[in-house]
């Protein structure tokens, strides 16, 4: 077949044909659906393998309602906010965002939980009237029971970031969540922080005496988190374009070649031959389906990168808006993952095969 397709290319001089012949014979050398010819130039274009981002710098970044990385720990002092949840008529959960990270700080029976309560059931041992005049606010006492979710870190955190003056939350028994100003340790036994959330086996919600805690912190850098997510997707969309343009001229090639071959090894009475070209096709069709998954991911990331940059112009206060806003980022990062492995499989094809048509025009030269 190799020495028939060598004469065959004496009689054509158009760079598109050999472009053809060289696919073909590399299609055939490793029987596999990937496209060797775009290691040579087409139409004066040299073909290089795309060099994009991977890892840390594009990753998907963990949005379970929060980011890690946007604030450090720092102390707190209980002094500047008195009076913080001492009107429990006036709050308003679940209309205006205030915080939108948190990280775990501590394990401990806390001192508010017991004796910072002025309104819910430990009211009777409330002493912080006089010192610091502030209270904790319950997840239970705010939210209709109808209304309730089973308790998980992210729900108590969707109730407390809306809550005027707190930055920390707790969660004790497994089920019950709370506001805080701060917290402050007291002594206790030696129990640990043991009963699994409610609403996912696989978290701690504090234990029997003691609360799981956790620092919230406002970074107010919602619409920044959108453009730089939505910058980093339209690279790597960029990039799946790009070599999704230049694969689509190798399917073509390829298709164009076997179909050529194939009427001409079928008029020379080479059934053989012709078969091979059929295969070769549908290879081809291989390739194209490949290339769909690409075009539809590319066009979710546009569709992706307008909603982004709507949302990130607009008001980014409120709870449901904020929430949209980081449904819109983990969307974005999911369709990132996708374009990168669309990538990663075009690229993979191609450099399988370049390597294989390199060794077979050596091959030919050393001949010559």
């Amino acid at each position: 077949l190799k020495s028939r397709l060598c004469r065959a290319l004496d009689q054509f001089q158009r760079r598109e044909v050999l472009i053809e012949a060289i696919a073909i014979m590399a299609f055939f050398k490793v029987a596999a659906p990937v496209l060797a010819f775009l290691v040579a130039p087409i139409d004066g274009v040299k073909v290089q393998r795309p060099h994009h981002l991977r890892g840390g710098e594009i990753a998907s970044v963990a949005m379970h309602l929060y980011r890690h990385d946007c604030g450090t720990k720092s102390k707190f002092s209980f002094l500047q906010i008195p009076g913080a949840g001492m009107e429990p008529g006036a709050i308003k959960p679940f209309t205006n965002v205030l915080k939108d990270g948190f990280y775990e700080v501590d394990c401990v029976k806390d001192y508010l939980f017991e004796h910072g309560d002025k309104f819910g059931d430990n009211k009777v041992s409330y002493k912080l009237g006089e010192i610091t005049n502030v209270s904790i606010v319950h997840y239970a006492a705010h939210v209709p029971k109808e209304d309730r979710e089973q308790m998980t870190h992210e729900i108590c955190f969707e109730f407390c970031r809306t809550v005027p003056d707190m930055l920390f939350f707790g969660l004790t028994n497994g089920r019950e969540c709370y506001c805080a100003p701060y917290y402050e340790m007291e002594a206790s036994d030696s129990s640990e922080c043991d009963e699994v959330c409610d609403g996912d086996k696989g978290l701690i919600c504090g234990g029997k005496t003691k609360s799981s805690l956790f620092s919230m912190h406002s970074c107010s850098n919602t619409a920044e988190m959108l453009t730089n997510t939505a910058t980093s997707m339209t690279e790597v969309g960029g990039e799946l374009t790009a070599l999704s343009e230049l694969t689509t001229q190798a399917s073509t090639a390829l298709q164009g070649g076997a179909t050529t071959y194939q009427d001409k090894f079928g008029k020379a009475g080479d059934p053989g031959a012709s078969d091979l070209m059929q295969s070769a096709k549908v290879f081809a069709g291989v390739l194209d389906k490949a290339l769909g998954v690409a075009g539809d991911v590319s066009k979710s990331a546009a569709d992706l990168d307008g909603k982004a940059k709507a949302a990130a112009g607009g008001d980014l206060t409120s709870s449901k808006t904020v929430g949209e806003a980081e449904d819109l980022i983990k969307e974005m990062e999911a369709t990132t993952t996708k374009a990168e492995a669309s990538i990663e499989e075009l690229e993979g094809l191609m450099a399988a095969m370049a390597g294989t048509a390199d060794e077979e025009v050596a091959k030919d030269a050393a001949k010559q």
